[in-house]
C-alpha cells in the first residue's frame, strides 16, 4: 500500500470494471423481444379465435416482408452515416416496372425482373455519387431523387394502378411456402441473415461501421469512405428495388403511389431496431424483430376494431418511442463509464 495525501491507495489500483446487472444487460438486448412476445400473448388472450390462427400468422409474416425488406436496404446508408428517401419510390418504380414490362410491354418475366432490380441498383449508385463524390446533402439529395423517380413511375404508368394475368410462376414467388412457411419470410430471414454477417464478419462491413461512426477518423484509419458510402446507397437502392418486385408478385399488380406509405414505418422499424440485439446500432435482426412488433401489433389492433389511421399514429408513436429509448441507451452507458 503507498500513502498519498494521508490517503491509503492500492500500489496498483484494479483497472477491471464491475460488470453490469443481468437483468440490466438482458433487457437493453433483447427487451424488444420481450415487448414482441407481450404483444403476441396480449392480443392472443384478447382474440384468440383469430389471432392465433395459422392464417393469421401467415398473413402477417407474408405481407410485412415487403416492408421488412425495405427497412432492411434503409440500413446500409444509416450505418456508413448517411439517410436514404428515396428507397420508398424506389420501391414503387421496381413494383410498377416488374408488373408493366410483362403485361403491358410483353417482356419476359425474368428479363422484366433484372431489369427492375437493375434500375434500382442504378437509383441507388447514382444517390451515392451525389453524395460521395459530389459532396451533396444526402437528405436533400435522395429527397430530389425520390421526387423525380416518383414522376418517372406516374409517368410510365400514366397515374393508374397495373393489373391484369401475370404468369402463375410469376406470382409463386411472392405466393407459395415452404414447409408451411410463406416463402417471403424466409427471404426476409436470408437477406436479414446476409446483412448480419456481412457487418460482423467481414472488412466492409466494419468499415461502414467505421464510417457511421466518425467519418473523419475512418478517413485517417485509411477506409475509403467515398466508396464505403456508394456501395451502401447501391445496396439501399438494390434491396429497396428486390422489396417492390416482391409486393408484385404477392399483390399481382402495381400502384404507383404505394411507396411513400413504407417510408415512415420502414424507418420506424430502423431506428426501433437498433435498441434491440446491438442497442445503439442500426442491426439487421434488431429491425426485423421491430417490424414483426410493430404488424403484430397493428394487426392486433385491428383486429379489436380500430379505425383505420391506428397504423400511423402506431408508427409515428413507435419512432418517437425508439429516438427516445435510443437517447436513454446513450446516457445509460454514459454514467456507467463515469462510475467506473
Amino acid at each position: 500500500m503507498s500513502v498519498i495525501q494521508g490517503k491509503k491507495t492500492d500500489q496498483f489500483p484494479s483497472t477491471h470494471k464491475p460488470p453490469p446487472p443481468l437483468l440490466g444487460k438482458l433487457l437493453s438486448h433483447y427487451g424488444l423481444v420481450l415487448v414482441l412476445f407481450i404483444v403476441v400473448v396480449l392480443f392472443g388472450l384478447l382474440r384468440p379465435d383469430t389471432f392465433f390462427s395459422v392464417a393469421n400468422a401467415r398473413m402477417i409474416a407474408s405481407t410485412n416482408a415487403v416492408l421488412a425488406i425495405l427497412a432492411l436496404a434503409a440500413i446500409a446508408p444509416l450505418v456508413a452515416g448517411q439517410f436514404d428517401l428515396s428507397i420508398g419510390f424506389t420501391l414503387s418504380l421496381a413494383q410498377s416496372l416488374a408488373t408493366g414490362l410483362i403485361l403491358m410491354q410483353g417482356l419476359d418475366p425474368m428479363l422484366a425482373i433484372f431489369v427492375a432490380l437493375s434500375a434500382g441498383l442504378l437509383i441507388g449508385l447514382l444517390n451515392g455519387l451525389l453524395v460521395a463524390y459530389a459532396g451533396l446533402n444526402a437528405f436533400i439529395t435522395t429527397l430530389a431523387t425520390g421526387i423525380l423517380i416518383q414522376g418517372f413511375t406516374q409517368w410510365y404508368t400514366n397515374g393508374e394502378s397495373i393489373f391484369g394475368s401475370l404468369p402463375s410462376w410469376f406470382l409463386m414467388i411472392g405466393r407459395s411456402e415452404l414447409n408451411g412457411i410463406p416463402l417471403p419470410l424466409i427471404y426476409v430471414i436470408v437477406i436479414a441473415t446476409a446483412l448480419w454477417l456481412a457487418y460482423e464478419r467481414t472488412s466492409w462491413g466494419r468499415r461502414s461501421l467505421a464510417t457511421g461512426g466518425n467519418e473523419r477518423a475512418a478517413l485517417f484509419s485509411g477506409v475509403n469512405v467515398r466508396r464505403i458510402t456508394l456501395s451502401s446507397f447501391g445496396l439501399a437502392g438494390f434491396l429497396s428495388a428486390l422489396a417492390g418486385v416482391l409486393s408484385a408478385t404477392i399483390l399481382g399488380s402495381a400502384n404507383p403511389n404505394v411507396g411513400g406509405n413504407y417510408l415512415l414505418s420502414a424507418f420506424a422499424a430502423v431506428f426501433l431496431g437498433a435498441t434491440c440485439i446491438r442497442p445503439g446500432r442500426f442491426n439487421a435482426p434488431g429491425t426485423v424483430i421491430a417490424v414483426y412488433t410493430l404488424a403484430i401489433g397493428i394487426a392486433g389492433l385491428q383486429q379489436m376494431g380500430a379505425s383505420f389511421y391506428v397504423e400511423q399514429l402506431f408508427n409515428g408513436a413507435a419512432l418517437l418511442a425508439a429516438l427516445g429509448l435510443a437517447k436513454w441507451s446513450i446516457w445509460r452507458r454514459a454514467t456507467r463509464a463515469s462510475k467506473s
